[in-house]
């Protein structure tokens, strides 16, 4: 979004540049909202899958990063968005802390035995490894589910030290809530984000 001005970015919103400045001076602030704001709307999304049940946190995690990238790769002003969280230290620290957040708010893994820290290294680590791969995924040809397969079981295996059998089951369980997703519900919530009377996370 380096090539995009705070001017362009007005005009297409059809506000004035200097309305948009008052309340963004930098265009760092401006892009990390609207960051903020996406990777929450997706997470609504996701707790609204038909197969998405409170009793499968890492099949709800795999369907979290599997949307998020397969609407990147299907849309041009998204992969735009998503690239830059995965590029910028400044959206990649904010990405992982939402995802983080994401699983608190959802109570994700209450009920189950996971050392918080472990839990929030491994996302950082997850975060920034799904960057780097996302990026060059047409260089690794990968899937948006085999990315979100790799990132899960990683944060399974290497932090939460889950068993091949529980990764194998939460994979699967995923694999069940994305065929349960309907693309064209997210996409609309993703175009009504800012509509008047919509919760703005800032």
């Amino acid at each position: 979004m380096d090539n995009v001005s705070l001017q362009m970015i007005a005009e297409k919103s059809g506000i004035s540049k200097s309305l948009l400045q008052s309340y963004y001076p930098h265009k760092a602030k401006l892009t990390n909202d609207i960051i903020r704001n996406l990777f929450n709307t997706l997470g609504q999304q996701v707790n609204n899958y038909d197969m998405a049940n409170s009793s499968a946190p890492y099949a709800r995690t795999k369907a979290f990063i599997y949307t998020i990238v397969i609407l990147g790769m299907h849309d041009e002003g998204l992969d735009r968005i998503i690239s830059e969280a995965f590029v910028s230290n400044a959206t990649l620290d904010n990405w992982g802390v939402m995802l983080n957040d994401w699983i608190q708010s959802n109570h994700l893994f209450d009920g189950i035995d996971v050392d918080e820290k472990e839990l929030e290294t491994g996302i950082a680590f997850v975060t920034s490894g799904i960057g780097r791969v996302y990026h060059d995924r047409k260089k690794h040809q990968l899937t948006a589910e085999a990315l979100a397969d790799y990132a899960t079981s990683a944060l399974m295996f290497s932090f939460l030290h889950c068993s091949s059998d529980e990764i194998d089951h939460a994979l699967k369980e995923g694999h069940e809530i994305i065929e349960s997703a309907d693309m064209e519900v997210v996409h609309r919530a993703i175009d009504t984000m800012f509509d008047e009377g919509k919760e703005i996370f800032s």
